[in-house]
């Protein structure tokens, strides 16, 4: 009997790994393909004839996508097996890469937008997939750090779209790119796929959430409050990406690969900022999550003056890297505090309002960035820009709740 149950609780635990392993892998591919623009921007430029916000546009179409059609496809996945439908979204994210392909090579921008504004659709389905099997397959006390191990993957994916775009485009031109990190990304869902049917699931509620339940979840005012940090800190993660880059080349005399690699960095930090971040709120602060965001608004802050003052290369590495970290402590929690917040049969629903903010501040910061820089005709304007998110950040998480300590839904 011993020998039996010790089987059966090793096997519990090597399904739980590989399925977290796998969606990490997942979004790994996702956010490589959702970031390629963003480190060949000038190419692209170039290529299409498009203004600096045009292009900022580009890099955030998917997003664009993802608030739209966020909350009712939130809605949707609260009601049924979530398993069912990542190969079908993979398939989508495919099509569009596919679409990104030939409208590349035939110079149409518009075409191009259309078809990532396509593969947005599936990005989000297997973002909001990934982030509740995490949820849900470890007990409440460790859900913060499963939740920030597996979406650590998408800045690893930040980081491999940066540092490898530029060198695989010199070998199959930009257009081609895309479609490669398409095709990884379906490859790697149906693994995660099968995975998950293996997986013991932790207090998966039984039942649907009623209408009563949802509409809880839009008038709760902790909930709001999370979309604010959201919208905020992903404002400052996507300015960071999507402009340093092109930041770097103006202000240094360096290469568009070198600086694809340099800025690769910052989201490559993830990999450990998030998961850390989500393992000191758990263990360390006994499940509280505001001590975390508050210390990423003001540790962005500091960072973003100390950026003001950086006139070498090497001390511009540090700072992306100290940037990476502080920016990212934060994002796996938001979504595991944003289902605290909610009955658990929402949580669906909450994660997805929680990624849709975050979606909204990823499109639309990177492209008022881009304003801002055509009107004044400086790439320093992106610094000022980053500060003032760091202190409205700052500002909105001293207003809110806590949600991880003995907080029942309101």
């Amino acid at each position: 009997m011993e020998v039996f149950e010790s089987t059966e609780k090793t096997s519990i635990i090597f399904w739980r790994v590989v399925t977290i392993a796998t969606g990490w892998l997942v979004l790994l591919f996702v956010g490589s393909y959702l970031i390629t623009p963003a480190s060949i921007l000038t190419v692209v430029m170039n290529d299409l004839d498009i203004t600096e916000a045009t292009a900022a546009a580009l890099v955030s179409m998917p997003q664009v996508t993802a608030t739209v059609v966020g909350i009712p496809v939130g809605l949707y996945l609260d009601r049924v097996q979530t398993r069912g439908v990542v190969p079908a979204a993979a398939v989508v994210l495919l099509i569009g890469s596919v679409g990104d392909w030939f409208a590349g090579g035939a110079g149409n921008i518009s075409l191009l937008i259309a078809s990532r504004l396509f593969a947005g659709a599936g990005m989000f389905v297997l973002w909001v997939v990934c982030i509740n099997v995490a949820s849900s397959t470890v007990p409440p006390t460790r859900r913060a750090t499963a939740t920030s191990v597996i979406i650590s993957g998408y800045p690893a994916g930040y980081a491999l779209g940066q540092f490898s775009a530029p060198r695989v485009a010199e070998i199959v031109g930009w257009p081609g790119v895309f479609p490669l990190f398409g095709a990884a990304v379906l490859v790697s869902s149906v693994v995660f796929y099968f995975a998950v049917g293996n997986v013991t699931r932790f207090e998966t509620p039984a039942e649907s959430p009623t209408f009563a339940e949802f509409r809880q979840v839009f008038v709760n005012r902790n909930i709001w409050s999370i979309v604010i940090v959201t919208v905020l800190a992903y404002s400052l993660y996507m300015v960071f990406n999507s402009w340093m880059p092109t930041y770097i080349i103006q202000q240094y005399d360096i290469s568009l690969a070198e600086s694809g690699t340099f800025v690769a960095l910052f989201p490559a930090v993830g990999i450990i900022a998030r998961p850390v971040g989500g393992w000191v709120s758990d263990v360390v602060l006994n499940q509280r999550r505001r001590p975390i965001f508050a210390a990423s608004f003001v540790g962005a802050i500091v960072v973003t003056v100390a950026l003001f003052y950086t006139i070498r290369v090497t001390i511009l590495v540090m700072m992306l890297i100290l940037a990476g970290v502080v920016i990212q402590l934060q994002i796996g929690l938001l979504y595991q505090s944003a289902q605290e917040f909610v009955d658990p049969k929402a949580a669906g629903t909450a994660v997805s309002i929680a990624s849709v903010a975050g979606w909204l501040g990823s499109f639309v910061a990177p492209v008022i960035a881009g304003e801002l820089v055509a009107i004044t005709g400086s790439y320093v304007i992106i610094l000022w820009f980053a500060g003032s998110l760091g202190v409205a950040g700052g500002f909105s998480v001293w207003r809110m709740s806590e949600s991880g300590i003995d907080m029942a839904p309101s």
